[in-house]
């Protein structure tokens, strides 16, 4: 794995073109957050759309350290609301409206996709 493998899924991340991000990600990939465990591409995709559909969602990698087959990124995550958006993650927003999240994503890669990602909040 290559930091700038990593870079490109950011990238593909920030286009909101769900295909583009669709090729990093595993059939069977599972995504661990404090939302609960998505397993699929497809239910990754799904909820990615619907996060979308609300907010520019922005991910910036600060640092990645690749550690073999895992990438372990810090990551400054800025969302700004296209439209009011009554709910979200318990809170409620106008547009234009931002806010941002640190994140650590832990990748794991096998056979060149993300096999399982775990994403935590961080302080």
């Amino acid at each position: 794995m290559q930091k700038e493998w990593i870079e490109s899924y950011y990238a593909a991340y920030n286009s909101e073109d769900a295909e583009a991000l669709r090729r990093f990600y595993a059939d069977d990939v599972v995504l661990v957050s404090a939302q609960g465990e998505l397993r699929g591409a497809d239910a990754i995709i799904g909820i990615y759309q619907f996060i979308t559909s609300q907010f520019y969602d922005r991910m910036t990698p600060l640092q990645i350290d690749i550690q073999g087959d895992r990438a372990i990124v810090t990551i400054s995550d800025m969302f700004t609301a296209k439209s009011d958006v009554a709910d979200f993650m318990g809170r409620s927003f106008k547009q234009g409206e931002t806010f941002e999240l640190r994140l650590r994503g832990t990748y794991t890669v096998v056979n060149g996709k993300f096999s399982r990602i775990e994403i935590e909040n961080i302080v």
